[in-house]
């Protein structure tokens, strides 16, 4: 689980400033996206962004189906924020290298740094951007963002700037806390009721059975909801072995990722707000 404090959207294009631009070049057309290596896409993106070219720009990003799909006045209403961006690009960045993993890449720059303290001199550091392949072409960006963009469409930037992708962010961190919390509480109520367990209405019932910080989670968890989800605890016919799920109320907007946990470890996937199970192909492991 990743958790991102700051404007999404804005957060990324600052991100991707600070690892790759090219030398601002008189407008030209750009090569077909198909045929841009990596780097020719971080240089190419940067240098479309300084001439104001915000639609080409974003067809080598990630946000671009977002931005195809906003109308002129939409656009009107963010060049704003766009143009204050703008001015953080840097003329010249040198770019050191890219490095290829099958459909993801990365590109080194060399970028400003902070000047050391009694030293004036110019300071400079490598700094890193990534891309991802998708239908051939390089994009600037990573898969989770791309699938918001594509979700949302017209709509990512304006929930991305009210809060909503930090809360469910937020969410997600939490859910996976909470989760593999419940495990631990599981064990705990299992030793003090004859390896049995118990479902969530009784873990809530008994909670007095343990500390007073776990029993006022387990109060918060009476309605089997909290931070955006909804979670159930099914136990096999003895109660001998259980399972915990979990599932966003509103998938995309509390939370990308449905949870199941059992004795076994924490899994979870995106699952378009479905509930998984323990062999759900696709699933990912919690460290």
């Amino acid at each position: 689980m990743r958790l991102k404090t700051t404007s999404l959207w804005l957060a990324l294009l600052l991100a991707g400033w600070l690892t790759g631009s090219a030398a601002a070049q008189s407008p030209t057309s750009p090569k077909p996206a198909s045929g841009l290596t990596p780097t020719d896409t971080v240089q190419m993106f940067y240098r479309l962004l300084r001439e104001q070219r915000l639609t080409e720009a974003f067809q080598l990003h990630v946000c671009g189906p977002a931005v195809e799909k906003m109308t002129p006045q939409q656009l009107d209403e963010l060049k704003p924020e766009f143009l204050k961006l703008i001015g953080k690009i840097p003329e010249k960045l040198t770019t050191s290298g890219e490095t290829i993993t099958g459909d993801d890449a990365t590109v080194f720059v060399v970028v400003p740094a902070e000047a050391a303290p009694g030293n004036p001199s110019p300071q400079t550091e490598t700094a890193s951007v990534g891309l991802i392949r998708s239908n051939g072409r390089w994009l600037i960006g990573d898969r989770e963002t791309q699938a918001l963009a594509l979700a949302h469409g017209e709509s990512f930037f304006k929930l991305s700037e009210e809060g909503v992708f930090i809360r469910m962010f937020q969410n997600e961190d939490a859910m996976a806390r909470l989760v593999t919390q419940l495990v631990e509480i599981e064990q705990v109520f299992a030793r003090n009721n004859r390896g049995q367990y118990g479902t969530l209405p009784e873990l809530v019932a008994y909670r007095n059975q343990f500390r007073e910080d776990i029993a006022r989670l387990l109060a918060s968890l009476e309605n089997g909801e909290i931070f955006g989800h909804t979670i159930e605890i099914e136990l096999t016919p003895d109660r001998r072995d259980f399972a915990v799920y979990a599932v966003p109320k509103r998938h995309n907007y509390d939370g990308r990722y449905s949870f199941y946990a059992d004795r076994s470890g924490v899994r979870y996937r995106n699952y378009g707000g479905a509930r998984i199970e323990k062999d759900t192909p696709g699933n990912k492991t919690l460290n």
